[in-house]
């Protein structure tokens, strides 16, 4: 019986393979025990993901091949956690909306079998929520948004959510160190992973209002360098002379682009 339900399933979803999931598979996911769902999805979601996937054949290595089948499964595990939320979303959508959302749904699975750190399908399963909230969204946009992710390792996320963390009041907030600790990183390869964020556009700077300390200081340094070699030239007694310091200093935060990004993908952390 169930594999006949899977079939049908997989059949009807070779054109539209997620909403066909949710449509045909209603009935059948209603026969499934609640426990099974998501071995049923995971299931469905391999078949009809290796037929519409180009590279997933005998062509693929076997290390290529344990890891889609690695990944899909978790992939599966966290659609079956948020499927009656996805199915509202979807319940709201016209035809047109959902062989939409199925297209970019074909795109995002590519991202799923191609991430090397399994952690991370958490949140592309939590974009492709986000994405199914939406009444219109830009197949630019979605690539856009799950390249950057790509882009990123687990211990950019951290550094990611710390800053975004430290604009809303928790109890318990992470700190750098904390960050650092987790991932057995120091503090330079902390900074770079900032430099990177920036890089990508998540992250901007900004100079603090210091900046006229520091022209009043160097116009200090010069006028004393000026005096000590004006004493030096008639020889008398000579001042020493201080080294002015630089208090200004290029601060990271996070760009508007990192915020939409954070919402899109990782506040599931904060609801959690």
């Amino acid at each position: 019986m169930k594999q006949d339900k899977k079939k049908d399933i997989t059949d009807t979803a070779k054109d539209t393979i997620f909403t066909s999931v949710l449509d045909v598979g209603s009935e059948a996911l209603a026969d499934v025990a609640k426990e099974s769902i998501t071995s049923f999805l995971g299931e469905i979601i391999v078949d009809t993901g290796a037929s519409l996937i180009p590279g997933l054949s005998g062509a693929l290595s076997s290390y290529k091949r344990v890891r889609f089948e690695k990944n899909t499964k978790h992939f599966a595990e966290e659609i079956a956690l948020r499927i009656d939320e996805i199915r509202l979303n979807l319940e709201k959508k016209t035809d047109d909306q959902k062989q939409q959302i199925d297209k970019l749904f074909e795109y995002i699975m590519d991202y799923v079998i191609d991430e090397q750190q399994e952690e991370k399908i958490k949140y592309i399963v939590n974009g492709f929520v986000r994405l199914t909230e939406h009444e219109s969204i830009t197949e630019d946009f979605v690539l856009t948004y799950y390249d950057v992710l790509k882009e990123l390792r687990m211990v950019d996320i951290s550094v990611l959510r710390l800053y975004y963390h430290s604009f809303h009041v928790l109890e318990e907030k992470e700190t750098y160190r904390d960050v650092m600790e987790k991932h057995g990183i120091t503090y330079h390869q902390y900074n770079s992973v900032r430099h990177n964020l920036l890089r990508l556009g998540i992250f901007t700077t900004k100079t603090d209002n210091k900046i006229t300390d520091d022209l009043d200081s160097l116009f200090k340094a010069v006028k004393d360098i000026q005096s000590y070699l004006d004493k030096l030239s008639k020889n008398k007694s000579l001042p020493r002379l201080k080294q002015p310091k630089m208090l200004s200093k290029d601060s990271f935060e996070l760009a508007s682009f990192g915020k939409d990004f954070v919402k899109f993908f990782l506040e599931i952390d904060q609801q959690q």
